[in-house]
């Protein structure tokens, strides 16, 4: 079982990703790839996974033979191969969803930590990685993340579809359309769900125009709040208000000052989930979104507050990528992106390989036919030591 897991995985990338191999290369593909897989498998440097594994055998290639590989390929070709290899996996996936499904839209933050530069000390190395940084709020201990934005499939049954890389002068409100133009040729959207960072005219106008189905969590502006106490006042349970973007909402990042109209809903969720009023905070009790989808009774309200949880499966999807993710101290865009990537890649393969053992042992009396991804990763890694070390002697 483990030797068709690893296998899966490999001839995935094996077959999609074509790294520049000259006729006096040595080292071939395939042990790039094992490499860059324990490393992501450990959570480690690259640097550190090569030194651990010449402990075991001298027949392994360095550490900068595997970056040059990869610099030398470029970001951009790193890029299109990945989602080939996404792509054909959305194929391949018994679970792929026949009818519409609810979509989710965020951004993934990867920490990148730099050092300040002196001016009297010079840097000797090249780095192509730090005008693709994106700067926000500190986090992890740095300012500095590169930003990945994906689409993923929030049902019950998991997928990240598509994905992109965002740097720091790229339009934040046609980001999101550019993956869901290409997420409408694979699936039938039911509405893509937003968290508050997507709250502005210019996302809003281009999803309108584009005719898709959306809900945005709102930012409690001073309209809004007025809203909100009228709300209160009334003692109601849902309402629905007409929501415009003015120019004192999100005026610095909305620079084009557009006037946006849009339908505004307020929810109570003590009502929603039938839970006493006494249990919630202020904040969390009221649930405030913003739609172009008709909300035309307290049945429909109500479901759309309820399913704007699947969103948060987002989140966890996000915190199982970072299982497959592996670290390099290069200054290369190419290298660090070939690993963001990956671990999403390794991401959609687990949950592929979860639904070929669903399917085909649905007939044994187990309790549990899913493979935990802590289970895949000591499979894999037993495939990849096993060949590195043993053969390679």
């Amino acid at each position: 079982m483990h030797k068709k897991i690893y296998n899966t995985i490999l001839k995935s990338l094996k077959r999609d990703i074509k790294l520049p191999v000259s006729c006096n290369t040595i080292r071939s593909n395939q042990e790039i790839f094992e490499i860059l897989l324990l490393t992501s498998f450990l959570n480690q440097f690259i640097e550190t996974t090569v030194t651990e594994l010449c402990c075991y055998s001298m027949k392994i290639c360095s550490a900068d033979t595997v970056i040059n590989r990869i610099k030398t390929y470029g970001w951009r070709n790193v890029l299109l191969d990945f989602k080939t290899i996404n792509l054909n996996l959305f194929k391949r996936w018994i679970d792929r969803p026949k009818g519409k499904v609810y979509l989710a839209v965020d951004y993934h933050d990867v920490p990148r930590y730099v050092k300040k530069q002196r001016d009297w000390k010079k840097r000797r190395k090249k780095c192509d990685d730090i005008d693709k940084l994106v700067h926000s709020r500190k986090q992890s201990g740095t300012h500095s993340f590169h930003r990945i934005i994906s689409v993923d499939i929030v049902e019950d049954d998991k997928f990240t579809v598509d994905f992109e890389p965002v740097f720091r002068d790229t339009d934040q409100g046609k980001i999101p359309l550019s993956l869901l133009g290409n997420v409408r040729k694979l699936v039938d959207i039911k509405a893509v769900l937003f968290d508050r960072g997507f709250f502005n005219a210019v996302t809003v106008d281009r999803l309108k125009e584009h005719k898709i189905p959306f809900v945005i969590r709102a930012i409690k502006t001073k309209q809004i709040r007025r809203f909100l106490e009228e709300f209160k006042n009334f003692k109601r349970v849902w309402h629905v208000y007409d929501y415009e973007f003015n120019k004192t909402a999100h005026d610095s990042r909305d620079r084009r000052r557009m006037r946006v109209k849009t339908k505004l809903v307020i929810t109570d969720n003590s009502v929603v989930e039938d839970i006493s009023a006494d249990k919630y905070d202020e904040d969390d009790r009221y649930f405030i979104f913003i739609t172009n989808i008709p909300v035309d009774s307290q049945e429909a309200a109500f479901k759309l507050a309820s399913d704007f949880r699947n969103r948060w499966r987002i989140e966890t999807g996000y915190k199982t990528k970072k299982q497959f993710r592996g670290k390099t101290c290069s200054l290369s865009y190419a290298v660090r992106l070939f690993l963001i990537l990956l671990s999403f890649v390794l991401y959609n393969l687990w949950i592929s390989i979860n639904s070929k053992l669903k399917h085909r042992i649905w007939h044994l009396p187990l309790r549990n036919r899913h493979l935990s991804s802590y289970l895949m990763i000591f499979l894999c890694m037993i495939c990849i030591l096993s060949r590195l070390i043993f053969m390679g002697n």
